[in-house]
């Protein structure tokens, strides 16, 4: 497919689901001096794909006006140094409208979530082929599918068949699905997993295919997610296998939290400015917040109590 190759390359790296911040005096606005620094924090720690309003964004709580807000605010900031990756929500008018923005603004891919029929995956998937044959007619922006629909391969088949595709997210629900559809296709997609430090299995996904992952721990600490990325390029399963050792602790407690309150609990800790989340998440309690901040103290996150 006609994918610049310099595309493809920056795109197999950590990607950085950036947190949105919302003002703690107003939950319906977006604090974008808070942002702004918030990027500054990941490029100058060496983040060179930056995600807005993904899951950890709470692209679900945001207006479509707020996506654009978010991405031009990447663009402005940090996109001479980092691939800013936009998101168009599961409703294609506003996905159309929104990569027409997108486009204009100068954004050079863009993450398309899932359709979704009364908020259910539909029985056919191939109605989510056409969905996505039907947005990318509509724009020349490089797409992204997120699968968390348990593709089976056939319908990676399919999707491989639409030009404006470019890669595909996949968090890896079926993964057994997703490593049939990388051996049949290779190089079609770029092919961008998730990690499951806890229980340690990223090192395999890498040698099963996958070529980049998401992180929602490199808003607040992401040395540990971008050594990963380098190892697995060196093929240092070894060292793979250390890193998430360390980083599993932190893996084990989001996971008694809402992600991306846990998340913007961590951002807050080690400086910066993560915020509220917006109802109907919640914020971690005050004793998950405590925990936290022993639990970074004790493994030396950076900036964390200072």
């Amino acid at each position: 497919m006609g994918f610049p190759d310099e595309l493809k390359s920056r795109l197999r790296n950590i990607h950085t689901y950036v947190v949105t911040p919302f003002r703690a005096d107003d939950l319906l606005q977006i604090d974008t001096d808070a942002l702004r620094s918030n990027l500054e924090f990941l490029v100058e720690r060496g983040v060179r794909v930056v995600a807005m309003g993904g899951g950890t964004g709470e692209f679900e709580a945001l207006r479509p006006a707020e996506q654009l807000l978010i991405a031009r605010t990447a663009l402005e900031t940090v996109g001479d140094r980092a691939l800013v990756v936009a998101t168009v929500p599961a409703n294609l008018a506003e996905a159309v409208d929104l990569l027409a923005a997108y486009e204009k603004a100068g954004i050079e891919v863009v993450l398309a979530m899932p359709p979704l029929i009364r908020a259910q995956i539909p029985d056919d998937l191939g109605d989510v082929v056409e969905y996505y044959r039907v947005l990318c007619s509509h724009a020349a922006l490089p797409v992204m599918p997120y699968n968390t629909q348990r593709w089976p391969v056939e319908i990676f088949r399919r999707l491989g068949e639409i030009e404006g595709l470019v890669a595909i997210k996949d968090p890896c629900i079926s993964p057994h699905n997703l490593f049939r559809a990388i051996r049949e296709m290779g190089d079609r997609f770029v092919w961008i997993g998730n990690k499951r430090h806890d229980p340690g299995v990223l090192h395999l996904r890498y040698q099963m295919g996958i070529e980049a992952f998401t992180s929602g721990q490199s808003n607040y600490w992401p040395e540990p997610e971008l050594e990963l990325h380098e190892a697995a390029q060196r093929r240092d399963w070894d060292r793979m296998v250390e890193l998430q050792a360390v980083c599993e602790p932190l893996e084990k407690q989001r996971a008694l939290s809402d992600d991306a309150a846990a998340v913007k609990a961590g951002v807050d800790l080690v400086g910066l400015y993560g915020g509220p989340v917006r109802p109907p998440r919640r914020p971690i309690s005050g004793a998950e917040r405590e925990q936290m901040a022993q639990l970074f103290a004790q493994m030396g996150v950076p900036g964390a109590g200072g």
